[in-house]
């Protein structure tokens, strides 16, 4: 598993300095450490999970998908995504604004082809996903936002989303973002967990609860009504 840390120091007037610099570093990491050559599928990712893949067939590619849920439901999301990876034998990255992800839960051969993006704030995340969304071989890139306040989130314009969308679209990857609250505009698809799993959860297997995962999935149509109720449930 390849790391790179973008976890913010103090603020100060030399930060957007210090973000393009780990930036270029992480651009020299892609370079250095990525083969050359460009992925272009088309269609689906099968992700062997079947409430993911029962609607559509897996994760649509060259698109931007939101999953809405719980944290618990993203941590069971990221061993399906190390999964496919190794079973593809193709690279992915996961950038986080938060802390949320524990490799130690993973094997070793799971993180051999994933990429970990460690960002303490969206805005550094952001930056992150824009360089990687035009790397040409990443086969999965995930973007997780569960641990960010919703106020930060709802600073960051609908046109972010919808540029993410124009630029994933030239590429086969499939881009997965999570999230706390629906909220990504520019999302094709839209997949909502439902569970809140108790504390005798964590002694099951993954593949158990795997099994028992409720994902609806909503059309562009229905986004407006799944924000509604989610916001009468809050």
């Amino acid at each position: 598993m390849l790391s790179a840390n973008f976890q913010p120091s103090r603020a100060t007037d030399d930060a957007p300095s210090l973000l393009t610099g780990r930036l270029a570093a992480l651009r020299a990491l892609l370079h250095e450490k990525f083969p050359a050559g460009a992925v272009r599928e088309s269609g689906v990712l099968r992700t062997g999970c079947a409430a993911l893949d029962e609607a559509e067939g897996g994760l649509r590619q060259g698109a931007v998908t939101e999953l809405v849920g719980p944290s618990s439901a993203g941590a069971l999301f990221l061993a399906v995504a190390l999964r496919v990876l190794a079973r593809e034998q193709a690279f992915g990255a996961l950038v986080e604004a938060g802390n949320s992800f524990h490799p130690d839960a993973a094997g070793s051969s799971a993180l051999a082809r994933l990429l970990w993006v460690r960002c303490g704030e969206p805005r550094a995340a952001l930056k992150a996903v824009d360089l990687l969304l035009h790397d040409g071989n990443l086969r999965l890139l995930v973007l997780d936002l569960q641990l960010t306040p919703e106020r930060e989130l709802r600073r960051i314009p609908a046109s972010t989303w919808h540029r993410f969308q124009r630029v994933v679209e030239t590429t086969g990857m499939a881009f997965v973002i999570l999230t706390p609250q629906p909220m990504i505009a520019g999302a094709k698809t839209r997949m909502a967990v439902r569970q809140r799993w108790t504390l005798a959860a964590m002694r099951e297997r993954r593949g158990a609860l795997l099994e028992s995962w409720e994902v609806q999935v909503f059309a562009r149509r229905q986004f407006s009504a799944l924000a509604d109720g989610a916001r009468q449930s809050a």
